[in-house]
C-alpha cells in the first residue's frame, strides 16, 4: 500500500477543470478537499433519507465518497474533455487504486451504484457545483460548469430515493450558498 502518495497526493492535486476556467492554482480546490466536502454532503443527505425511513449507512456513503476520486491520487485529475474520450477510464482508474492499495471496494460501490454509492455520486456532484457557486461570487468564468451540473442534479433529485429529500436538496442547490 502506497499510504503517503494517497494522502499527500489527493491534498497537493488541484482539480484541473477549475484551473482551465482561469483558476489559479493558488486558489483551486484540490481532490482531497473536493472529496471530504463530497463526504460531509453524503453524511447529510444519508442521514435526511434515514429520517424518511431508507434503509442507508452514512458510514458507508461517506466512505464512498471520500474514496470516489483515490484512484487520481497516481492518476492525476484528468479534464472532464479527456474522460469523456476515454472509453477506458474505468479500467484505468481501478489499476491505479489497486496499484495504491486501498479503497478497490468502495470504488466498486461508487460506479456499480449501490444505494450508497448513488449518494457518494450526487455528493460530488453537489461539492462541485457549489464549489462552482463560490469561483462564481469570485468572479471566475465557471458558468459552463454550473449549469453542465445543475441540469445533472435537477433529474438525479427527482429518482427514488431522492425525491423522498427533494426539498433539502433543493436548499444546498439553491440555498445553501447565495
Amino acid at each position: 500500500m502506497d499510504l503517503e502518495r494517497i494522502l499527500s497526493g489527493g491534498k497537493n492535486l488541484v482539480r484541473t477543470g477549475w484551473m482551465q476556467r482561469g483558476v489559479p492554482p493558488s486558489v483551486g480546490e484540490t481532490v482531497a478537499q473536493h472529496s471530504w466536502e463530497a463526504g460531509i454532503l453524503a453524511y447529510y443527505i444519508s442521514k435526511k433519507l434515514k429520517e424518511k425511513g431508507v434503509n442507508v449507512s452514512p458510514e458507508k456513503a461517506v466512505a464512498i465518497a471520500v474514496f470516489h476520486d483515490i484512484g487520481e491520487s497516481l492518476l492525476g485529475d484528468l479534464p472532464k474533455w479527456a474522460t469523456d474520450r476515454l472509453p477506458q477510464k474505468e479500467e484505468i482508474e481501478k489499476e491505479a487504486i489497486k496499484q495504491l492499495g486501498l479503497g478497490e471496494e468502495l470504488f466498486e460501490e461508487y460506479k456499480n451504484r449501490s444505494l450508497e454509492g448513488q449518494i457518494a455520486k450526487l455528493s460530488e456532484m453537489l461539492a462541485t457545483y457549489l464549489q462552482a457557486k463560490r469561483y462564481l461570487r469570485q468572479g471566475y468564468d465557471v458558468k459552463e460548469i454550473m449549469e453542465t451540473y445543475f441540469s445533472v442534479l435537477q433529474e438525479m433529485k427527482r429518482r427514488s430515493p431522492f425525491n423522498l429529500i427533494e426539498n433539502q436538496i433543493d436548499f444546498l442547490i439553491n440555498d445553501l450558498i447565495k
